[in-house]
């Protein structure tokens, strides 16, 4: 979920104002891959549009890692809607990203990446469910 996921987004993002840089691609290079292990391990699989949506965020949060900018916070409840134990492991997933960059990201950017994974999973879950390969 590297190269060629980059590639789909500079794409998509060329005739904007932001185009995906040489330093975004680099950033992007260290950290999509720990998404992609972490989506692995926990036997999610991003469709087309859920890896390109997850991608732009990735472009989001790689340039405010970079300029030390935080986001305000969510509303808490948002995070009832992640499944037990995923903001832990998202945790994990941003600090290693995020500590060698001396960046100390806050719980915000944990849930809106988790949220990513919690969507591709959902989604993922229903298609099982039509496939009739999940129980219900």
């Amino acid at each position: 979920m590297s190269t060629p996921l980059i590639e789909r987004l500079a794409e998509a993002v060329r005739d904007t104002d932001h185009p995906v840089t040489g330093t975004d691609r680099t950033e992007l290079q260290a950290f999509l891959p720990l998404t992609g292990r972490y989506a692995q391990s926990s036997g999610i699989v991003f469709d087309d549009t859920r890896a390109l949506a997850l991608a732009v965020h990735a472009l989001a949060f790689v340039r405010r890692v970079r300029t030390a900018e935080h986001l305000d916070a969510l509303d808490p409840q948002l995070a009832a809607e992640v499944a037990p134990g995923r903001m832990t492991a998202v945790r994990r997933l941003i600090d290693s990203y995020c500590t060698p960059r001396q960046f100390a990201a806050r719980d915000t950017e944990v849930l809106l990446l988790a949220l990513h994974f919690e969507a591709a999973a959902q989604l993922q879950h229903e298609s099982d469910q039509q496939a009739g390969t999940t129980p219900a």
